[in-house]
């Protein structure tokens, strides 16, 4: 009775999508130049038109591309985020490389799996490049080492077992801090003395219980003075609504204290803007000029004919 419940009800859905069609967010990347760290809304004039989108992949078949990152080195700018691959329906990791942080050439995928990969956040420490992506497929917390940067990734260590949704990591008073969410929206607190760990959690973690509009990482955590600013995504409606930010009050090994800011990134409801639906997503990094460069994401809803979404994904699999 189980297993014919359970086909009952799949092919309710596939009716469903058959009768009604689906609708599939397509993400694109916008990068910009700030004057200063961003921790209020983001004026409209600096979010026109997408820096990188899915037609800029040329080395797979993409859907959409989304999760900026960006770091500096060697004095050009690196942008690794997720491409989804049409072929696979999975992530993977491409990067784009820029001379001055607005003219932009997409270079190629460096990371893929037999799993989802997203939300790759790249870091140095001690001389040698890192990357710590979203590996929830695989029921790990995954850290890579580069090999040679910025096009060969290898594993270097587990750093902790679980479903665990957009690991985003900081350094901050000589311990390594980092914030996960999981699946039950909830955000949780991890720390330790050594990147490889081993990890502990937090006491008051997790720091954030049963809220979709606060519980999910949305980018990289930024140190100011002496305080630092993490961003979350916020999927009251649905997912990829906005992002919103916070300001760490407190963060030692007994204690955590945040205040909310406002939204930062949101949709515009317009007709034909690329992200008339929402945004999830901002890194930020400080340049020499002192000036920031940041790379946002942002999507719009297309509605699909089932059958025809589900050729496309065909198509990109056996005939490109």
């Amino acid at each position: 009775m189980p297993l014919l419940k359970k086909y009952v009800q799949m092919m309710c859905t596939v009716m469903n999508l058959l009768r009604k069609g689906m609708m599939a967010p397509i993400w694109s990347i916008m990068v910009f130049s700030a004057e200063d760290m961003i921790a209020t809304p983001i004026e409209d004039r600096l979010l026109g038109q997408p820096t990188l989108q899915a037609s800029d992949i040329h080395d797979v078949q993409a859907e959409f591309v989304a999760d900026p990152f960006i770091v500096e080195h060697n004095s050009q700018v690196y942008m690794f985020f997720e491409v989804l691959n049409k072929a696979s329906g999975r992530g993977e990791i491409g990067v784009a490389i820029s001379v001055d942080g607005s003219k932009w050439s997409y270079d190629r995928i460096v990371l893929r799996e037999p799993f989802h990969l997203s939300y790759p956040q790249v870091f140095k420490d001690q001389d040698e490049w890192f990357m710590i992506p979203e590996t929830i497929g695989a029921n790990r917390v995954l850290l890579y080492k580069a090999v040679e940067f910025p096009s060969q990734w290898t594993i270097a260590a587990e750093m902790m077992t679980g479903r665990y949704l957009d690991p985003t990591l900081v350094k901050h008073n000589d311990k390594w801090w980092l914030f996960a969410g999981s699946e039950g929206k909830n955000l949780h607190l991890f720390c330790s003395d050594h990147l490889e760990g081993p990890w502990k959690e937090h006491p008051r973690s997790p720091i954030v219980t049963n809220d979709i509009s606060a519980g999910r990482p949305g980018g990289r955590i930024i140190s100011v003075g002496d305080y630092l600013y993490r961003y979350s995504q916020d999927g009251t409606d649905y997912y990829g609504r906005s992002l919103k930010g916070y300001k760490i009050n407190k963060l030692s090994e007994l204690e955590y204290e945040d205040e909310e800011m406002p939204v930062i990134l949101k949709g515009t409801d317009q007709e034909n803007d690329w992200r008339r639906d929402g945004m999830h997503h901002m890194d930020q990094l400080r340049m020499n000029n002192n000036q920031w460069l940041v790379a946002v994401d942002g999507h719009r809803f297309v509605k699909w004919n089932y059958i025809a979404w589900k050729m496309d994904r065909i198509k990109a699999k056996y005939f490109s």
